[in-house]
């Protein structure tokens, strides 16, 4: 369960990364939302999250996530994660986008404490349908104590080329967790 929740929280943020036209230099934060089925329980929380990435060239860029969040019956997670992302038009305003990372799972529950490690794989398509609108889907896959398949679907409204309003969802074996939140770009969109 653990794993599904901090997941959850690190896969709500917009994903991204960077090819002509689309910024991968940028840095994002936001508000998280989160629910699970624990049992016959479900399990909501909330919290903060914030993720930077940087374009090393027209197909490369590295980026890190980390997340927080407070759960009912006193359970607070965190996930930090860190890797490389490739991406590739496929034609004008699609890019195929694919990453690799590194992630760092722990929850506490005031009396008892868990971390874990392991690796994630997500790819996707990054869509601009014209220039103040952009929009996102990726697959994503972790194995941090076991393992775990989740889609997202993200969009953002571009204020202007370096600061826009961005949205997500995230699907997960019957658990959701959603976000919003603000975007900085570097190089415009």
């Amino acid at each position: 369960m653990k794993a599904k929740i901090l997941l959850a929280g690190i896969a709500a943020l917009p994903f991204a990364a960077q090819a002509d036209g689309f910024d991968y230099t940028y840095v994002e934060g936001g508000y998280l939302s989160s629910s699970t089925d624990v049992g016959p329980f479900s399990v909501d929380g909330d919290g903060l999250g914030i993720r930077g990435s940087f374009g090393l060239n027209d197909t490369l860029n590295l980026f890190a996530d980390y997340s927080t969040e407070d759960f009912d019956f006193g359970v607070s997670t965190s996930a930090f994660d860190v890797g490389a992302g490739g991406h590739w038009g496929l034609k004008d305003n699609l890019d195929f986008v694919g990453e690799v990372a590194w992630i760092r799972l722990e929850a506490d529950s005031g009396n008892a404490s868990a971390s874990d490690d392991g690796l994630g794989v997500s790819g996707g398509l990054r869509y601009r349908a014209n220039d103040k609108v952009e929009l996102q889907g990726m697959l994503n896959y972790a194995d941090v104590s076991d393992s775990d398949t989740s889609f997202g679907f993200s969009g953002r409204y571009y204020f202007s080329k370096a600061f826009a309003l961005g949205a997500g969802l995230l699907f997960n074996d019957g658990d959701t967790a959603w976000n919003i939140g603000v975007r900085a770009g570097f190089k415009g969109h």
